[in-house]
């Protein structure tokens, strides 16, 4: 079954902790710290590619990437987690699902997008040796991997879209000049869903998007059009495939009324109206046909897509048509914030702060092992993170009390 919407959530694999490991050998008594590192979480990964043609392949609703192993004694580093790869078809949107930014346009075949980043891995006890630490027992865990809840939504890449109502002959229309083989049957909805199909002239090719037929007051939510008017977006020209049999003009008013109320820009785009069905009618009233759809503006071709009359001159329009569109500019994706510390001092009450600073407590929440062991780390990572002229630049004075995260100390100034 057909589907342009899908909502799924990504979940990155967690990176493996870090090791609080020491030299054990026979006749070495003191062989010193040899914990290896934990290794990185993998990705969950979006890959576009030419071969599906719809999100109902992606059969799962929770995508979730392989963790990193823990690391090991002897100075031996954990496996990274293998990358999850989806592959999703080209055209796809990648929106965020609570916030509604984009993320990324996966149009080109093979271009990926890193949907959700695998954590990193923990360093191992040897890391933190220093000339004053020279044992130290303690570690970094591993970070988890990133979460959310993506929407994607397909845009099926094609040259031309063809709009009608139903019943119009489009699908009629996409089988005789394509090798495609749509659904065509004498009642309405018979297309419920887009198809494509190539129009080959040499070695130029064509595509054409057979969008399912839009009714009246589709705008309201009536029928199916809007459901798949996204595909249009992506199109350079745009196809109206009119009943000659029945009235013509008044139907192109009212197609280009429900293009007008679900985008207004859509009406801006190179178009052109084929006159579809002319095998019914008299030579004369097809004429007059002609003559009543020129008020449009818009150039008219008569056909039919029974007879394959007037097809030839179709394709020619098309192609000279499409070569002079540009493609349509949609909006682009929001890059990825670079992370970026900022450090807040709020007073709780007199000689009680509280401190945020994200990316430290990130840090220091990671610490495993003996903590107390690790407070020389800790002074060394908070003057490099200069907390100290922070506190002192907020009020904060000897003896106050300083809350952080779910730690609490007393601050004591450092003295020179």
């Amino acid at each position: 079954m057909f589907r342009d919407v899908l909502e799924i959530t990504v979940e990155a694999g967690r990176g493996g902790d870090g090791c609080i490991s020491f030299r054990r050998e026979k006749y070495i008594a003191k062989g010193g710290p040899d914990g290896g590192d934990g290794g990185d979480g993998g990705s969950v990964v979006l890959r576009a590619r030419g071969e599906v043609d719809s999100l109902s392949t992606l059969s799962k609703r929770v995508y979730r990437a392989e963790s990193g192993q823990h690391g090991m004694g002897k100075g031996l580093s954990g496996r990274s987690g293998r990358d999850l790869v989806v592959e999703v078809p080209r055209g796809t949107r990648v929106y965020d699902a609570e916030s509604g930014a984009l993320l990324a346009d996966l149009v080109e075949e093979g271009q990926s997008f890193v949907a959700a980043l695998g954590g990193k891995g923990g360093r191992g006890n040897a890391h933190f040796v220093t000339p004053t630490r020279q044992a130290p027992r303690f570690a970094e865990a591993g970070e988890p991997g990133e979460k959310r809840r993506l929407r994607l939504e397909l845009m099926l890449l094609a040259d031309v879209g063809l709009v009608g109502y139903p019943n119009a002959g489009k699908s009629s229309l996409l089988a005789a000049l394509t090798h495609a083989q749509p659904r065509i049957a004498s009642y309405p909805f018979t297309t419920l869903s887009p198809h494509l199909g190539v129009v080959e002239r040499g070695l130029e090719r064509l595509t054409l998007a057979d969008i399912p037929g839009i009714i009246e007051g589709a705008a309201q939510g009536r029928g199916l059009g809007l459901e798949f008017l996204r595909h249009i977006a992506r199109t350079r020209v745009l196809l109206y495939v009119l009943d000659g049999s029945e009235q013509p003009l008044q139907t192109l008013e009212m197609l280009r009324s429900e293009l007008r109320a679900y985008n207004p820009a859509l009406l801006a785009r190179p178009a052109l109206i084929a006159l579809n069905k002319t095998d019914l009618l008299p030579a004369e009233e097809v004429k007059a046909r002609l003559d009543e759809l020129g008020q449009a503006g818009l150039p008219v071709l008569p056909i039919s897509a029974l007879h394959r009359e007037g097809l030839p001159e179709l394709v020619e329009a098309l192609f000279a048509l499409a070569k002079a569109a540009p493609r349509p500019q949609l909006e682009p994706p929001q890059p990825r914030p670079e992370p970026q510390e900022e450090i807040r001092v709020v007073q709780l009450e007199e000689g009680v702060f509280a401190l945020e600073a994200p990316q430290l407590e990130r840090q220091v929440r990671r610490l495993k092992g003996d903590l107390m062991e690790a407070a020389g780390y800790l002074q060394e990572l908070f003057k490099r993170h200069r907390l100290e002229q922070v506190l002192k630049a907020h009020g904060v004075r000897a003896g106050d009390t300083v809350r952080f995260g779910e730690h609490e100390f007393e601050y004591i100034p450092e003295v020179d």
